[in-house]
């Protein structure tokens, strides 16, 4: 939505994100529908941070700890992610990916390279430096991170 404090760099920023997000959403979609993209999102964490607790992956994301135990819980229906008792801790419960979780991860991580690749293909070698280097600026200075 549109401010009046909004400048018209923001206001084209946000627009190009916005289509960036977008990308290859219908394909996800188009796969079964086995998972969201808020799911991929879960799934990606808990890869990267296998044996995870419901807290961690919470914390990690920045999303409420009910809202996380949800999707978990739909995600184990589906055969995405399982849950282990920890060994050291007996009261705690561990995430991982199942088989199935990790071939949907593998899958997500394929057709992410491949959205961003058709994104920098119009790019030069320069450019695509140049890109990265004024992300990486602006992100700095995002007190948000």
């Amino acid at each position: 939505m549109k401010t009046q404090s909004d400048s018209p760099a923001e206001i084209k920023i946000s627009e190009l994100m916005k289509r960036v997000r977008r990308l290859g959403l219908d394909s996800l979609t188009m796969d079964g529908g086995e998972i969201s993209p808020a799911q991929l999102a879960l799934v990606d964490w808990i890869a990267a941070n296998p044996g995870c607790e419901i807290q961690d992956l919470a914390d990690g994301l920045s999303l409420a700890s009910p809202t996380v135990s949800i999707s978990v819980r739909k995600m184990e229906k589906k055969g995405i992610v399982g849950r282990k008792k920890n060994p050291t801790d007996g009261r705690s419960i561990q995430l991982f990916l199942t088989d199935y979780g990790n071939e949907i991860h593998a899958r997500y991580q394929t057709f992410h390279r491949r959205k961003f690749q058709r994104l920098l293909s119009g790019l030069t070698e320069g450019e695509q430096k140049t890109l990265i280097d004024l992300l990486e600026r602006a992100l700095g200075s995002d007190e948000l991170n």
